[in-house]
């Protein structure tokens, strides 16, 4: 009844405004469409980019870009879903959330929000007949890529190294440095002499050199308050760049496993590196060929990663085999890759990662504009709790960051019973 009244009201109005009201009913259908269309859109760019991480490079390589652009395409869905909202679409903000609840672990991983450090845990004593509580033991960790000590002039006599100063007040126990510098040929800023600088701070010492240099004057290298009594380096002869060392730590009478690592970096040349800031600053039509060049360097070094890191994980679960899994185990260092990657999801495996247990924020490692990530990461095994993780960027020297990292030293089994 109703349509046919309203079809005699069209009929009735004059051509020109039967004509507008059919393109206005036409717009309005294709805009609510389009809506729909962006919305579903959107809610499956999101899913997939965050369940990216478990798909291989070698099987898809779209998959790392889409973990890579995971945080744009996440501030997109959070924009459109603001406008779903004022615009009173429920149906569609209600996909939308569906979509946000379901990688919600993922968007946590991410960018983790802590208004408060943890608690420690103690051990709880008896002690003539009354109960007592002692804290465990804590553990201090630093990792930094120091972009070859800050690009020092170590070849010249008189060269300024702040970054070994930082390293000396830092109050870590270990410091796990990658792109560690030296000069090699020079009797001035030597191995030998830039380490005698630390020695009253860290008389334990081990330095691994980056395989396939050759100039062998930078590594991985290894500062520790506590005997170094193992090391070598992970299996990585298949690789053209991946540096990995696995240190075996008495602390505190402890044994404490470390692995310092460096993947693959992105292989992106200073000259694109140079147009995508440009491209950060402002637009230039004539970069994005430039740009689309650069991209396409970083497909094989995904697929690089992806070996290397399965080179790592399978250290990993040796270690664990030999000790059962009872032995403290800490992975850190430069990975090149985002919490939303496969490498990243491959070396920490079941272990916690502590910026997701006690850091806030997106936690950005590198500090190159505009390639902002979270690269530089540090897991650790059921033997560890985070209490601290912090970023130090009042240290400016490197593209990189600092992270430093406290940890409890949790009770071995047979000490809690």
């Amino acid at each position: 009844m109703t349509t046919q009244s309203n079809k005699q009201d069209l009929a009735a109005l004059p051509y020109w405004r039967r004509a507008a009201k059919v393109i206005f009913w036409v717009f309005k259908k294709t805009w609510h469409t389009t809506i729909s269309a962006l919305t579903l859109l959107d809610a499956v760019l999101l899913l997939v980019s965050a369940y990216s991480d478990t798909i291989s490079p070698t099987v898809w390589i779209v998959a790392p870009f889409l973990g890579l652009m995971f945080g744009v395409i996440l501030l997109l869905s959070f924009l459109w879903l603001a406008f779903l909202l004022l615009s009173r679409r429920w149906m569609m903000s209600i996909v939308l959330l569906v979509a946000m609840l379901i990688c919600s672990n993922r968007i946590w991983r991410y960018c983790p929000i802590h208004f408060s450090d943890p608690s420690p845990q103690t051990n709880v004593l008896t002690v003539n007949g009354k109960e007592a509580t002692t804290p465990v033991d804590t553990f201090r960790l630093m990792t930094f890529n120091t972009k070859a000590l800050g690009d020092a002039k170590v070849a010249r006599e008189n060269a300024e190294i702040p970054i070994i100063d930082m390293v000396r007040d830092c109050k870590a126990d270990v410091v796990c440095l990658q792109e560690y510098h030296f000069a090699n040929k020079n009797k001035v800023n030597t191995e030998l002499s830039i380490r005698n600088r630390l020695l009253k701070e860290y008389p334990y010492y081990h330095f691994l050199l980056y395989s396939g240099r050759k100039d062998k004057d930078m590594g991985l290298a290894v500062y520790s308050k506590y005997p170094i009594t193992h090391a070598e380096k992970v299996d990585t002869s298949t690789e053209d760049y991946c540096w990995a060392a696995y240190y075996e730590i008495r602390v505190r009478g402890r044994k404490v496993g470390v692995i310092n690592c460096h993947l693959n970096t992105n292989s992106i040349s200073d000259k694109n590196r140079k147009l995508y800031k440009e491209q950060a600053s402002h637009f230039q039509m004539d970069s994005l060929t430039h740009m689309r060049e650069g991209m396409s360097q970083l497909a094989p070094s995904f697929r690089l990663r992806t070996h290397q890191s399965a080179t790592i994980n399978k250290f990993i679960q040796k270690i664990n085999k030999k000790y059962e899994g009872r032995m403290p185990f800490i992975v850190c260092g430069d990975m090149n890759d985002t919490p939303i990657s496969f490498a990243y999801r491959t070396i920490r495996g079941n272990m916690s990662d502590t910026w997701v247990e006690a850091g806030s924020g997106l936690g950005i490692s590198f500090r190159d504009a505009p390639f902002w990530f979270r690269i530089d990461h540090i897991f650790h095994n059921e033997q560890f709790r985070t209490l601290q993780v912090r970023l130090m960027r009042e240290v400016k020297d490197s593209d990189h960051y600092p992270v430093m990292a406290t940890f409890q030293l949790l009770p071995e089994e047979d000490e809690e019973n």
